[in-house]
């Protein structure tokens, strides 16, 4: 919706009754314009939850998680890393039914090997994409070596 540059003259020239009727439909299509603008911002940040899904964890599934009535289809999972194991692997599992069968959510692989240079820096990154679920969970399928090696996972989930 565009608003006119000369609304002002086309007002002053108005009388009365007109004069007021005129200025409440313009002051009604800058307030719609807003609320659209509003609604448009919306829609393009969409919005997010963390989940904990590991919490210190050494091998073995982590906490399962129930997610909330929004359907989220996009998980950013960071994974800190301590106790400088040989090497990490870890599974993101989930369900869409809330029972208590859980599936690779990172198909098509059904694991995660972090890589040596992310081990190192103790912090790794990844996307799962087109993936909803109702519960998820992770797994720390391996985790060898090291000095007390320990995993500990959040995922944010974006509709």
């Amino acid at each position: 919706m565009r608003i006119r540059s000369d609304i002002s003259l086309y007002i002053t020239i108005c009388s009365g009754e007109e004069k007021m009727r005129k200025q409440t439909v313009t002051v009604a299509a800058i307030i719609m314009t807003i609320l659209a603008a509003v609604i448009l911002v919306k829609d393009v940040f969409a919005e997010g939850k963390t989940f904990q899904l590991l919490d210190n964890a050494s091998v073995g599934a982590g906490q399962t998680v129930q997610i909330p009535y929004k359907v989220y289809k996009l998980w950013t999972c960071e994974t800190s890393i301590s106790g400088h194991p040989d090497n990490v692997t870890i599974a993101l599992e989930g369900n869409i039914g809330g029972g208590s069968t859980y599936l690779p959510m990172t198909w098509p692989q059904d694991t995660l090997d972090i890589p040596a240079s992310n081990i190192t820096a103790g912090v790794y990154i990844f996307t799962v994409t087109d993936t909803p679920t109702k519960v998820m969970r992770a797994r720390v399928v391996s985790l060898p070596g090291g000095a007390s090696p320990r995993v500990s996972m959040i995922c944010l989930g974006v509709e």
